[in-house]
């Protein structure tokens, strides 16, 4: 019955976004919850380094615990991550397990360099859907270069302790995943072959349900690194973007923000502490983006003007990208 209801969710979602429906009378089935916006690290691929002080923050668990009641029996999982680290919020486990209790799937990404091993057992037992681990070179050179103020060691240690206490539980929770970027332009596809084999030996008998390489992308036109052009390719054919139909970002602070790709913070729908998230979805600013998009006209929408990720191959207007992995997603048990 779960699964019939969260396949006929996406099908609602999908059928708006086809018709590409000004108002949609659903709650967005996926939101990113923005646990931490500060980070320990300065990575080469990601702009939170270049973030003001008033910029960072943790969210406030009283903030959290609102949120999660409203969307309890609305909303299929939440990213507990955005721009920051969200293993620098000291609530991060009783977070999970809220959630969770609640009936909401939860969803971390972190680079593993706070996690211990009681914090690994806190973090599995509190019911933790899915992790996915940030670790930017199978190379500790590579490595260290993407990860200013990383161990290549003691984060790959983290990592193994974590999924070898997995194991030693006997829990199939959370599905884990490693994910690595893609390299520009060296080491050739032959040798990042031999480097990914090398590494997955680490990993020998333990419980790692996936390794996936992505390529960077450029944060609603913010980053510009090793030839990768921060503004979109005027020339590429637009797609228009899904995130207007089935998603919302909240901050830290509670502003709420269409897409986890607007990492300043340009088009801000409302505020959770002074709106239901239901008013925000079918808001008149949401209303009028969904509108650009249909009209397939962008102009001056910004971050969406310089944003790469409405040139992707798709299938059906899809982005092939994330098509399957979406779906996979939602109909897992």
């Amino acid at each position: 019955m779960k699964k019939l209801r969260r396949f006929f969710n996406l099908a609602r979602v999908y059928k708006n976004y086809f018709l590409k429906s000004v108002s949609c009378s659903y709650y967005p089935i996926r939101i990113w919850i923005e646990t931490s916006s500060r980070c320990n690290l300065k990575c080469r691929f990601c702009v939170n380094k270049n973030l003001s002080s008033d910029q960072r923050g943790d969210m406030d668990f009283n903030l959290y615990k609102k949120i999660i009641d409203e969307i309890s029996g609305k909303v299929h999982d939440v990213n507990l991550f955005h721009r920051g680290e969200p293993l620098l919020n000291k609530d991060i486990v009783p977070m999970i397990a809220y959630a969770s209790e609640s009936g909401v799937k939860t969803r971390i990404h972190t680079n593993a360099t706070l996690l211990d091993k009681e914090l690994s057992k806190s973090i599995i037992s509190a019911g933790l859907d899915l992790i996915s681990f940030s670790f930017d070179g199978y190379t500790k050179e590579i490595y260290e270069k993407n990860r200013s103020g990383a161990d290549f060691e003691e984060s790959l240690t983290n990592i193994i302790n974590f999924l070898k206490i997995k194991k030693q539980l006997k829990s199939k929770k959370p599905y884990t995943i490693i994910q690595v970027i893609q390299q520009m332009g060296k080491p050739s596809k032959s040798s990042a072959i031999k480097q990914r084999r090398v590494f997955l030996k680490n990993f020998k008998n333990l419980p790692l349900d996936k390794l996936v390489t992505r390529t960077p992308h450029n944060w609603g036109g913010l980053l510009k690194i090793n030839g990768l052009d921060n503004k979109r390719k005027s020339d590429k054919k637009v797609v228009s973007c899904t995130f207007p139909w089935y998603s919302l970002t909240i901050f830290y602070d509670g502003r709420v923000f269409l897409c986890p790709q607007d990492f300043e913070g340009k088009i801000c729908l409302g505020d959770i502490k002074k709106n239901r998230i239901n008013e925000i979805f079918n808001g008149r600013i949401i209303r009028n983006l969904r509108k650009i998009f249909k009209s397939g006209i962008i102009g001056n929408t910004i971050p969406c003007r310089d944003c790469d990720r409405i040139a992707r191959k798709t299938f059906m207007n899809i982005p092939l990208e994330y098509l399957g992995v979406f779906v996979k997603d939602h109909l897992r048990g």
